[in-house]
């Protein structure tokens, strides 16, 4: 209670009552009629006072103990996101999980909730940075290649949002998540460029009648040059090494170019 409310509530209708009583001593009673009604007052105005200082002390303790309660679940709801990130596969991920990652870490998305959580949760930008990221990869089904990622400015645009020298919740997948989709980027740059370059090459060669100017032992970054870009490649690894046939069509025919440990074995 404060001090104006006991000054109200107790000490002027005291005061008020102890000079109404000197004034019906003195048989004069219109005063003492009037300085009891106004310590009836001050009581009344102090009591209403202390009702209201009452009131917003419960609201405000309830408050309290709510933002306490709600503080617990979101740190509940960051720490099952990580159990379920970290479980996630880059390999094959699964997407249902991710979703319920990204709904975990719904909450985060409020500035003044994740300012508020900073020192219980302070990772939450990230992991929900990584997990709309692996949201991503999750859409090609374990089968990403590098061109899936140079056209997927979605996913190179998460990749590159997360923090450089990160080492925080997950520092241990997220750091190798960024490095390795940047390098897929940057090898299909260096893919798409050497493609261009290739396919110039080829058809300078058509021009010149020289389709198909390639030899046994011709490296095979060679081959789309000569050849143009095949309708097909078969890959497999054997204990002899890994085997590539390449398929063409030309003029109605079908080419095939066999490779070995990327050199050119047999063309037919």
């Amino acid at each position: 209670m404060s001090f104006i409310t006991i000054v109200l509530f107790l000490a002027c209708p005291l005061l008020i009552f102890a000079v109404g009583g000197l004034f019906f001593k003195r048989r004069r009673y219109p005063l003492a009629l009037l300085a009891v009604m106004m310590g009836i007052v001050a009581a009344v105005v102090g009591g209403i006072n202390g009702f209201h200082e009452m009131k917003a002390q419960v609201v405000s303790e309830y408050s309290e103990e709510l933002d306490a309660e709600y503080k617990a679940a979101l740190i509940k709801k960051y720490q099952q996101a990580e159990d379920i990130l970290r479980d996630v596969s880059f390999s094959k991920p699964d997407q249902k999980k991710i979703d319920n990652a990204l709904n975990l870490l719904h909450d985060f998305d409020s500035d003044s909730i994740a300012e508020k959580m900073a020192v219980d949760c302070p990772d939450a930008a990230v992991l929900k940075t990584y997990a709309k990221a692996m949201r991503e990869v999750s859409t090609y089904d374990g089968h990403m290649t590098n061109l899936n990622v140079l056209e997927n400015k979605d996913l190179q645009q998460f990749a590159a949002e997360l923090p450089d020298n990160y080492n925080g919740v997950l520092a241990d997948k997220i750091v190798p998540f960024k490095r390795l989709i940047i390098g897929m980027e940057n090898e299909a740059k260096k893919q798409a460029a050497s493609d261009a370059t290739n396919a110039e090459k080829h058809k300078k060669s058509m021009e010149e009648g020289k389709y198909g100017n390639l030899r046994p032992g011709d490296p095979e970054d060679k081959i789309t040059a000569a050849m143009g870009k095949p309708e097909r490649v078969n890959a497999s690894s054997t204990k002899e090494g890994d085997i590539k046939q390449y398929v063409f069509q030309h003029n109605g025919k079908s080419i095939y170019v066999y490779t070995k440990d990327g050199v050119v074995t047999e063309i037919r």
